[in-house]
């Protein structure tokens, strides 16, 4: 879970154990931020999880904050290192769209407590760290957008964004609310399952 996929592969089958202690630090965050939120973790919750003092993790980080927004960063890494493998594929448009949508999708349901810390935790960050974050999914929207909208030309670029929006909406809510289980079937057929949703999403009717 520490690092973005490699170019030339596909998405991260799942979480990877950690070979450092910051590395361990932040995996420990992770959960915890995603079981009980942000505001009700403590350093020393973190601490406890990886068995050193509260004191000791600044020796890493230099803040709760920065811990968080480590996460956020490293959630937007796997996002985006999943797109640029659809992309990667030189596909059609309609092709790349879905591409994209499984994309995501096999990262948020493989990552899900990631995907949820980011989707729910980030308003905690001040407007300056969170911006660059924002600034970020915004082009990722932006993207899928743009392919969409060479797919269905007869929509325009607002009901793009807003149907691109929805989708991305669906899959996240799939991911993040389905109960976690260990065998890949069921974590393929989630993916199935949010992939045909959110393509239904995208060819709805708008108007």
């Amino acid at each position: 879970m520490t690092g973005a996929p490699a170019a030339d592969s596909t998405p991260d089958k799942g979480p990877r154990r950690p070979s450092n202690r910051r590395d361990l630090i932040l995996e420990a965050a992770i959960d915890l931020f995603h079981r009980n939120g942000y505001p009700a973790t403590g350093v020393d919750d973190i601490g406890k999880a990886v068995d050193v003092s509260g004191p000791a993790i600044y020796r890493h980080f230099s803040s709760k904050e920065e811990i968080l927004l480590e996460a956020i960063r490293l959630a937007a890494d796997e996002v985006h290192s999943a797109n640029n493998v659809a992309r990667a594929s030189g596909a059609e448009s309609d092709v790349l769209l879905e591409a994209f949508i499984r994309a995501y999708a096999r990262v948020a349901i493989q990552q899900s407590a990631l995907i949820s810390v980011w989707t729910s935790e980030a308003r905690h960050l001040t407007s300056a760290r969170r911006s660059p974050m924002t600034r970020r999914l915004r082009a990722w929207r932006d993207e899928w957008a743009e392919v969409l909208q060479t797919v269905r030309p007869e929509i325009n670029a607002d009901q793009d964004t807003v149907l691109v929006v929805g989708a991305i909406g669906l899959i996240t809510t799939l991911a993040t609310s389905s109960p976690h289980t260990s065998d890949p079937r069921d974590d393929s057929l989630l993916e199935d399952r949010a992939v045909a949703m959110a393509m239904a999403v995208l060819r709805a009717e708008i108007d």
